[in-house]
């Protein structure tokens, strides 16, 4: 007999106001843009259209991902929004938050070894803890409500942590794979076993006619 056929959806939160270019982790006052508020509905339109419909969102609690969820909610006739600790930014974003991008380097030197050796510092994460605590929701979702599944909005490294260890990368990709903001990986399960994964950017999402890159689990 098959099994259960889910889809899953997991969305790093939309483009985020930010004038002072500063790396904002886990800053409170870092809501969407225009641009991200754009992206989240175009988003959530995409959603609508995909049969079953969706039934749960998952939603980090920092302020730029409940927004997200928020508007993704909008579109999916009410669907409820709970936020959960397990969807949050890497830890190190606590370190690297306040400064801007060129200034990482010498503002913030332990960034090169987390660049080298994600989770080897002590306030820093590996990428399993990361993948870890993202699968934990898509995991209840799939418990929850098979067949229908929902939506997980997250941050880019813990996205990226899932992406690495699904796909059976070793931890120094971390960073070589990119979940842009307002992106999203499509995910279906059996049962609960990934059978593929498929990357949508956002600009895929706001087009028309969207083509996606479609990935099999544990392939590049």
């Amino acid at each position: 007999m098959p099994g259960v056929r889910t889809r899953l959806y997991l969305v790093r939160h939309c483009d985020v106001h930010n004038p002072g270019r500063v790396l904002y982790g886990f800053l409170p006052g870092f809501g969407l843009s225009e641009k991200g508020v754009t992206q989240a509905h175009a988003l959530g339109r995409h959603l609508a259209q995909q049969p079953p419909p969706i039934a749960q969102i998952y939603t980090s609690p920092l302020q730029r991902a409940r927004e997200t969820a928020e508007i993704l909610a909008s579109h999916l006739d009410g669907v409820p929004v709970v936020s959960t600790e397990e969807l949050i930014e890497a830890r190190f974003g606590r370190y690297l938050q306040g400064v801007q991008a060129t200034q990482v380097p010498w503002r913030r030197p332990r960034w090169l070894v987390h660049m080298a050796r994600p989770g080897l510092l002590q306030d820093d994460e590996s990428v399993p803890e990361m993948a870890a605590r993202v699968r934990a929701p898509l995991m209840r979702l799939l418990h929850d409500h098979p067949g229908r599944g929902g939506v997980c909005v997250s941050h880019g490294d813990p996205i990226q942590a899932f992406w690495v260890e699904s796909d059976g990368r070793p931890n120094w990709s971390l960073h070589r794979l990119q979940c842009a903001k307002g992106g999203m990986l499509e995910l279906d399960y059996e049962n609960e076993t990934l059978m593929s994964k498929t990357y949508r950017a956002p600009e895929e999402l706001a087009a028309p006619a969207s083509t996606a890159r479609a990935v099999d689990a544990g392939h590049a």
